[in-house]
């Protein structure tokens, strides 16, 4: 018996950090999830049932042919216990499609948005750790609504996370009285967006509601101002939006920007002082994808060290049964269909004179529960039990 021991303490606990480092996410994940990924396998301890945590890094390009064959190499060859980030909805999906077959595995999903994660496509051993389209688009869309903005123009990305951002942002829009006047899908890193943004202004909606990140949206909002419509008075509400797109917009451009998250860097003295460490390692400070993949990894080790096994049919029970203790997390829980659920919060962008110290971008406008935030569980999803 001690031989056998003795050879497990000595092999690595892998855990494969894979996201977009190259391209229109790279900002808003990329490096800075790595970074988030080991500061949690460091604050955690360095290792996991006797054995040193090991990470592993890769760009999967946003490409499910070169994400599938890693994800697969990675389990099958490498020993790799999770797969955690996963930017890019198609991505995530083949990483469920791989993970059905290997049930012993874990997959974590920290950043996509695809509501098909805790739907149609979920899994025993995944866990949908990110928001999905639906909180954090209906919200959002509600709230402007109700606020006056009744009538939308609304940009989704020509990708699996597209149809669901869009029903979801009209949800809150139809559910406050407002209706959609256009729509249409935006290439992944489509460059040039000003016949995108041509389009909303010949609407004349109120509101163009923007439901990607990244490097699109950073040139959509930059575009929008190019062409004049904040001054003849069209909202930009952003159906997805991290503080990495905020520095790369500018504040100035990005004041009045409104949408949801689910936590920041200023929501505490905790989590102050983590995005302060990051920031000191990574040169740039964190978005709250970043955040998650740090609670994600945590929630996660623990839940191994807690289970005494990196088995995924013990250690994802594990993590829906025990709390979940970070500082950026609050009130949440993973429900039956292995989504975790957590308040969202309300937010505008200041205008750059309201800000009071460097980093204060944010003005909290509401907080959303839980409840009211996510959608029910689906019926697709074969975990969740009929009534």
């Amino acid at each position: 018996m001690g031989a056998p021991a003795l050879a497990q303490s000595a092999a690595p606990f892998r855990i494969g950090m894979t996201t977009d480092m190259s391209s229109a996410y790279s900002d808003i994940t990329g490096k800075g999830s790595a970074i988030a990924v080991q500061m949690a396998i460091d604050d955690f301890g360095g290792s996991v049932l006797g054995r040193k945590i090991e990470l592993l890094v890769a760009d999967h390009q946003m490409k499910p042919s070169v994400g599938g064959p890693l994800i697969t190499q990675w389990f099958d060859r490498d020993g790799v216990s999770a797969v955690v980030g996963l930017a890019g909805s198609s991505v995530a999906l083949a990483a469920n499609a791989i993970a059905k077959d290997r049930p012993n595995r874990t997959v974590l999903h920290t950043i996509p948005l695809s509501s098909d994660l805790s739907g149609k496509a979920c899994l025993s051993n995944a866990i949908h750790w990110a928001p999905d389209s639906f909180a954090l688009a209906s919200a959002v869309t509600r709230n402007v609504t109700e606020q006056g903005g009744k009538t939308w123009f609304i940009m989704v990305q020509d990708t699996a996370a597209g149809p669901p951002g869009k029903a979801a942002a009209t949800a809150g829009i139809t559910a406050a009285g407002g209706r959609v006047l256009g729509d249409v899908r935006v290439p992944f890193n489509a460059g040039d967006v000003s016949s995108f943004v041509l389009q909303a202004q010949a609407s004349r909606a109120q509101v163009v509601g923007v439901g990607f990140s990244g490097n699109d949206l950073v040139n959509i909002v930059k575009a929008s101002h190019q062409f004049g419509l904040q001054k003849s008075g069209t909202r930009i509400a952003a159906l997805v939006f991290f503080s990495t797109d905020l520095l790369a917009i500018g504040q100035e451009n990005a004041q009045g920007m409104t949408f949801v998250m689910p936590a920041y860097n200023d929501m505490n003295d905790q989590a102050r002082a983590w995005a302060q460490r990051f920031e000191k390692i990574a040169g740039k400070a964190p978005s709250w994808g970043h955040m998650a993949d740090y609670e994600g990894t945590l929630h996660y080790l623990r839940a191994v060290k807690e289970a005494g096994t990196d088995d995924a049919q013990k250690v994802v029970p594990m993590m829906r049964k025990m709390p979940i203790d970070i500082f950026s997390v609050q009130d949440a829980q993973i429900r039956e269909d292995n989504k975790l659920i957590r308040p969202m919060y309300l937010t505008r962008v200041k205008a750059p004179s309201a800000s009071r110290y460097p980093g204060d971008y944010y003005e909290i406008i509401g907080k959303v529960s839980a409840k009211d935030a996510y959608a029910p569980m689906s019926t697709a999803c074969p975990l969740v039990k009929s009534n």
